[in-house]
């Protein structure tokens, strides 16, 4: 094996991305003779479950591993899984994550309003078939009925999703991209585009293209692959849990309509005062625009970016009192 990394590792582009290719393909075809296996084990949502365990597994996470070895020989350290994330970097992403909601669902309420040209009617029809067909999917997948589902589902579809796709994209198509093009953008943005393209859901094209291109930005700026991944798995994981509270047919969740034409987007720039069992406790700034000093949990950003991060939000709890009992203070809220 140590021979295949010295002959791989100064390969060119081309070499590599043909090499990662068939890679996947072998997996691909292996995982779906597993399938086909595991068929005759499980039936309904628990093979679905399985299936999906597996193809994380052996479709994006041992290929991404395998990769790594041979173009870098420590798979480890080729993939900027190194080193572990700070606390700070980490509640910075799910802040992020968190109050990009509302743009990335008038994002979402845009795509799929897009209407072809009538010249291009059938291809229109068949995006939306593919487009059905997904949702579907995602029904049956989606389906829970208890606190156990729902632990299982994030773990699969958050967890090892977040991990899987990311050691693809991120750790290797986009480190590809830019050992070719020597080129931050032009590999980050490829990166994104291959990645939205590869799920084949055209209504959900553009949203997914900027989650990519976040997500590869997020690398770059850092240098650790572990921040990206959290960022990947919470979105997936926030997906979930709307799911199982709102239900998967249910298009009116409070995920869903923030930020469109049929929810509030003016909860982004509000106030709140958290109550805890019936009793004021204290107004809660996140950050002041007017500070003079960054706060520390913004500090893994390169000083250049730190000035396009610096917030104003405070929450609106108007949409989470019904299940937290979280209560707003109505006199705050413009």
């Amino acid at each position: 094996m140590h021979i295949l990394y010295n002959h791989f590792a100064q390969s060119s582009f081309t070499v590599k991305f043909l090499i990662f290719i068939g890679i996947e393909l072998l997996c691909l075809c292996f995982v779906s003779l597993l399938t086909v296996f595991l068929s005759f084990i499980f039936s309904g949502i628990s093979l679905t479950r399985v299936a999906l365990t597996a193809q994380d597994i052996i479709l994006f996470i041992l290929p991404a591993l395998c990769a790594a070895y041979l173009f870098g020989g420590n798979p480890v350290k080729y993939l900027q899984a190194d080193r572990s994330p700070g606390i700070g970097a980490v509640i910075g992403i799910v802040l992020c994550m968190l109050f990009s909601i509302p743009m990335m669902n008038l994002i979402i309420e845009w795509n799929e309003s897009i209407i072809l040209p009538e010249a291009l009617s059938n291809i229109e029809n068949w995006l939306k078939a593919q487009e059905a067909s997904a949702q579907e999917m995602t029904r049956h997948m989606l389906q829970m009925s208890n606190i156990g589902d729902l632990t299982i589902m994030i773990l699969i579809v958050g967890v090892l999703t977040g991990i899987g796709e990311e050691f693809v994209f991120r750790g290797i198509v986009q480190r590809l991209f830019l050992e070719k093009f020597r080129n931050r953008h032009i590999a980050v943005w490829t990166t994104a585009i291959i990645f939205s393209a590869i799920h084949f859901q055209f209504y959900g094209f553009v949203p997914r293209m900027l989650l990519g291109a976040f997500f590869g930005y997020l690398l770059v700026w850092s240098g650790n692959i572990w921040l990206p991944v959290t960022a990947h798995a919470l979105n997936n994981s926030l997906s979930v849990i709307g799911a199982y509270i709102w239900g998967t047919d249910n298009n009116d969740s409070l995920f869903d309509a923030v930020g469109t034409s049929s929810g509030d987007a003016g909860w982004i720039v509000v106030s709140t005062s958290i109550t805890v069992n019936g009793k004021k406790t204290r107004k809660t700034s996140i950050y002041r625009t007017d500070s003079p000093k960054q706060p520390a949990h913004l500090n893994y950003f390169p000083s250049r970016w730190s000035n396009c991060f610096r917030w104003n939000i405070k929450l609106r709890p108007k949409y989470f009192s019904r299940t937290t009992g979280l209560e707003a203070n109505s006199s705050e809220v413009p």
